[in-house]
C-alpha cells in the first residue's frame, strides 16, 4: 500500500514520519519551503510531549501533485480554507479506486472533495491533537488525543502502524458524531488565538474558560434541537464539559489535570495561523455553530462574539491579546 499525505505541513510530516516509521510506503505532499527542510536535514525528526524522539530518514517529499496518480490512500491535511483548491487537484490526479481521507477540524470542509472527486472513494476523519513545527524538520505533537479513522479495510493497517508506535488510533463506523464531538473541543481555538496565550496557560484561567463554555453550551443545544448526537472523546460526557470549564480555577486544576496535562508552550493552530497572517478556519468551528443555531432557531450569541473578535484580529482590525473580561463584557451586551 502507498500513502500520500496531501498537504504535508506540521500535522502531515509528523503522521507521515510515524507511518514510514513503521514502514509503510509513504509520499508527503507540499510546499518547496518545506520540502527543502526537509531534504536539507536528510529526514524528518518528530517529538511529542511524553518525551519520544525519533528520527526517520530519507523521508520522500514532492511539490508536485501528479505524485498522487501512485497513492491507494490519501490522507488530506491540508487547512479547510484550502479544500476548494484541493478538490479539483485530487479528482485530476487521483486513481480510480482510491481512497481520499479528509482529515480536516471543523464542520463541512471535505464537502467540495464529495462533490468533484468522482474516481475515488472520499471519507472524513480526524486529527485531535496538536502539532509545533520547530526547526530543522522537527515536528513536535504537544497535546494528547486519539486519531479517528473511518472503519475501512484499507485504513486497517495505517491504524495498526499507528498504535504500534504509540500514537492511539481508532476506526470508527460513526464519524459524523465524533466530527461534531470533535467542533466542541475546537471551539476553543479561536479563544487561544485571540488570548494570545499559551494553551495550558489559557485554559488555567475561568475567564477564558467561561468563554468557551459558553460557545459549547450552544453547540450542545443546537445540536439537541437539530438530534444530533456528539461523541464522547474526552473523560467526561459532552454534556459535562461546560460545567467542569465554569469551576473555580483551584478545583478545575484537581478535576481536569488530564485536560492540561500539555506543553506549556503550545498553542491551537488557528493562532499560528494569525502570527502567520494566514487565513483562519473560523467558519468551519465558531461560524458552523452560528449557522447550525440559525437553522434551527436557537441563539449563538457566545459564538458570534468570538467569530466577530477572530476576524477582526485576522483583518488587523484589532491586536490581541484581548482579555477574557472585555470577551465577557461583549456577551453580556449581547
Amino acid at each position: 500500500m502507498k500513502v500520500v499525505i496531501y498537504g504535508a505541513g506540521s500535522i502531515g510530516c509528523y503522521l507521515g514520519a510515524v507511518l514510514a516509521k513503521q514502514n509503510i510506503d509513504v509520499v508527503l505532499l507540499g510546499r518547496d519551503r518545506l520540502k527543502a527542510i526537509v531534504d536539507k536535514r536528510g529526514g524528518v525528526q518528530i517529538t511529542d510531549y511524553q518525551g519520544r524522539n525519533d528520527f526517520v530518514k530519507a523521508m520522500s517529499y514532492h511539490t508536485q501533485p501528479e505524485v498522487l496518480a501512485q497513492a491507494d490512500v490519501v490522507l488530506v491535511t491540508l487547512k479547510c480554507t484550502a479544500m476548494e483548491e484541493a478538490a479539483s487537484v485530487l479528482a485530476q490526479h487521483c486513481k480510480p479506486g482510491a481512497l481520499v481521507v479528509c482529515l480536516q477540524n471543523g464542520v463541512g470542509a471535505e464537502k467540495p472533495v464529495l462533490d468533484q472527486v468522482k474516481r475515488a472513494e472520499v471519507c472524513c476523519g480526524i486529527v485531535p491533537f496538536n502539532v509545533v513545527q520547530g526547526d530543522n524538520a522537527q515536528f513536535h505533537r504537544a497535546t494528547e488525543g486519539t486519531l479517528h479513522l473511518p472503519a475501512h479495510p484499507s485504513l486497517n493497517t495505517i491504524a495498526e502502524a499507528c498504535v504500534s508506535y504509540g500514537l492511539p488510533c481508532e476506526l470508527s463506523s460513526d464519524m459524523p458524531t465524533i466530527i461534531w464531538g470533535k467542533l466542541l473541543l475546537n471551539l476553543n481555538n479561536a479563544i487561544n488565538a485571540i488570548s494570545d496565550l499559551p494553551l495550558k496557560e489559557q485554559l488555567s484561567q475561568r475567564g477564558y474558560r467561561r468563554v468557551l463554555a459558553a460557545c459549547q453550551m450552544e453547540l450542545l443545544a443546537a445540536c439537541e434541537k437539530k438530534d444530533i448526537p456528539l461523541a464522547q472523546l474526552t473523560a467526561v460526557k459532552p454534556k459535562w464539559l461546560p460545567k467542569i470549564l465554569n469551576l473555580p480555577d483551584w478545583l478545575f486544576r484537581i478535576v481536569a489535570q488530564k485536560m492540561l496535562a500539555i506543553d506549556p508552550q503550545a498553542r491551537s493552530s488557528m493562532w499560528e495561523d494569525i502570527q502567520a497572517q494566514r487565513p483562519t478556519e473560523i467558519d468551519y468551528l465558531n461560524g458552523a455553530v452560528v449557522a447550525l443555531a440559525k437553522d434551527v432557531g436557537v441563539p449563538s450569541p457566545a459564538n458570534t462574539v468570538v467569530l466577530e473578535l477572530l476576524k477582526a484580529v485576522s483583518d488587523a482590525k484589532t491586536s490581541p491579546p484581548i482579555s477574557s473580561e472585555e470577551i465577557l463584557s461583549r456577551l453580556s451586551e449581547e
